[in-house]
């Protein structure tokens, strides 16, 4: 058989945006049709090539001896010591290591550590993705508009004078330093409401006619994406009763891209603006690594269970019927992904990945301590404990997801996912009384301020209003909310599923040098 040589940029392309950080992820992979005919090698370089445990294994060892394995390994290289049913096979096994034996300062952070692409989470067995945008000829009906990937332009089109969860706080008025105190929001997350003002200032897409003249042209191809459906990236492995995943990802990384992955980072850090870009591009890169781990728990629970991909949602709302009135609030959410089970009911998904990094001199101390740490490094580890709670901030989001993925959406899953310290899955229940009352204070924002072309004053709703008690009260309901989630699930580190390093590879968290312990 002919050998197949492929490089990065023939595989898959990663749409690149301005405010998604940089793409330094790359993989080869090899097609279903070549697996099917038998070529273990395919004359790839390591770097090139998909390596499957399988064919590293003994010929002599039994199918499920070597499926048991591959779970193994998988798992000890999260830094799990081998179970006891394998532990026959793994005789020189090296003792557990130290939980935290990692590099606490680097200058070149790894945003992309261990982080498994959308473009290879739409492949798994278990999750439904959308269509290609260019595949969206016509639009039938108004809400169809939530089947364009939140990765294609169509999708930021959609935010333009609209309401959607990224503003929804900023003009509720909880980010405002009163409000934000009362419901305990830190500083680094208050801002000011202007953003929202100006947005929903702008001139929206309300009709059907409007969205199928604007959305539904597909002249510029420039961020086509190739679909990689023909690709082995998974292997299904819902009949292993031992695997702890519900499919095996195949893909591995190698030196070679790591090595590559530096180079990049290295000039990305020169160029960078501030430091939240970092925590930024962290949050985004890892998306799909704990929509992953949603994935993994409930499927679990029940084997029918799918996640799908969603766009925006909620514009075919009886609320958002405002033809003829520029000025009247639209909404529009965009949850990560659906969890649709086995009996028919959904729930919303979102997930928030706590970046690890930080300044250095993110710290208390005096200026000679500040610089003495920064000498070490410009930015740290930082290793927060798992928060069983929803931040009062995140509530306007989960609350209007529910609201737009329609009646039957009773409730929001949170995944709150660390680098260090695993994660926990929440649940917050739908509150119909807080949700109108939400409206009641967007519409308030509309008319007393966009409508009239008056920006807010700061603490609006909280000082001078004449409903200020009013929302007052729906402030401390918000407070009550965040602290009354439901604990789904405490995901040990060990348990989430990642991007390996090839023949056993580390993967630091800075990538300053490659000779550093850090966690598996």
């Amino acid at each position: 058989m002919t050998a197949t040589a492929f490089i990065p940029s023939q595989i898959i392309s990663f749409k690149r945006r301005q405010d998604r950080g940089i793409d330094l992820t790359s993989y080869t992979v090899i097609t279903q049709k070549q697996v099917r005919q038998g070529n273990k090698s395919l004359d790839l370089v390591p770097s090139q090539s998909i390596h499957s445990a399988n064919n590293k294994k003994n010929k002599n060892k039994t199918k499920l001896q070597e499926t048991i394995r591959d779970a193994n390994v998988e798992k000890n290289e999260s830094g799990k010591d081998a179970s006891t049913s394998t532990s026959t096979l793994n005789k020189t096994q090296k003792k557990k290591k130290k939980k935290h034996s990692f590099q606490y300062y680097g200058n070149l952070p790894d945003v992309h550590w261990r982080a498994i692409p959308m473009e290879h989470l739409r492949v798994h067995p278990k999750y439904k993705p959308l269509p290609l945008p260019t595949t969206l000829q016509t639009l039938q009906n108004i809400e169809q508009v939530r089947q364009f990937r939140q990765d294609s332009w169509q999708w930021d089109a959609l935010h333009t004078g609209r309401c959607t969860t990224s503003q929804s706080a900023p003009a509720l008025g909880f980010l405002e330093p009163k409000a934000a105190k009362l419901l305990g929001i830190p500083r680094s997350l208050q801002k000011s409401p202007m953003e929202a003002f100006r947005r929903l200032s702008q001139k929206a897409l309300r009709t059907l006619e409007e969205m199928n003249a604007v959305l539904c042209h597909h002249d510029d191809l420039e961020n086509y994406q190739v679909d990689c459906q023909q690709y082995m990236l998974w292997r299904d492995m819902k009949d292993v009763k031992h695997y702890p995943f519900s499919a095996k990802y195949l893909p591995f990384i190698s030196k070679a891209e790591l090595e590559v992955r530096k180079e990049d980072t290295q000039a990305y850090m020169q160029n960078l603006s501030s430091s939240m870009r970092v925590r930024m591009s962290w949050g985004n890169s890892q998306e799909a690594t704990a929509i992953l781990t949603a994935l993994n728990y409930f499927t679990k629970l029940d084997s029918n269970v799918i996640l799908e991909e969603v766009g925006m949602c909620g514009a075919g709302l009886a609320l958002n019927c405002t033809e003829g009135d520029e000025h009247a609030l639209i909404l529009g959410a965009s949850p990560d992904s659906i969890i649709t089970y086995g009996n028919g009911t959904s729930e919303v998904l979102e997930v928030k990945n706590h970046c690890p990094f930080v300044p250095s001199d993110w710290m208390s101390g005096s200026k000679k301590q500040k610089q003495r740490r920064k000498s070490k490094g410009g930015f740290r580890i930082r290793e927060l404990p798992l928060q069983y709670s929803v931040p009062p901030a995140y509530i306007p989001q989960l609350m209007m997801e529910i609201l737009c993925c329609g009646e039957s959406c009773r409730s929001a899953i949170m995944v709150r996912q660390t680098a260090t310290c695993g994660a926990v899955i929440l649940r917050l229940h739908r509150d119909d009384e807080w949700i109108s009352e939400m409206i009641y204070w967007l519409k308030m924002f509309m008319s007393e301020y966009v409508s009239k072309e008056t920006p807010p004053p700061q603490n609006f709703f909280f000082d001078g209003h004449e409903e200020s008690e009013r929302y007052q009260r729906f402030l401390e309901r918000t407070k009550a909310l965040s602290e009354s989630v439901e604990l789904v699930k405490e995901v040990r580190h060990n348990d989430i599923q990642r991007v390996l390093g090839e023949n056993g590879l580390r993967l630091p968290l800075f990538l300053d040098n490659f000779g550093h312990k850090h966690p598996r």
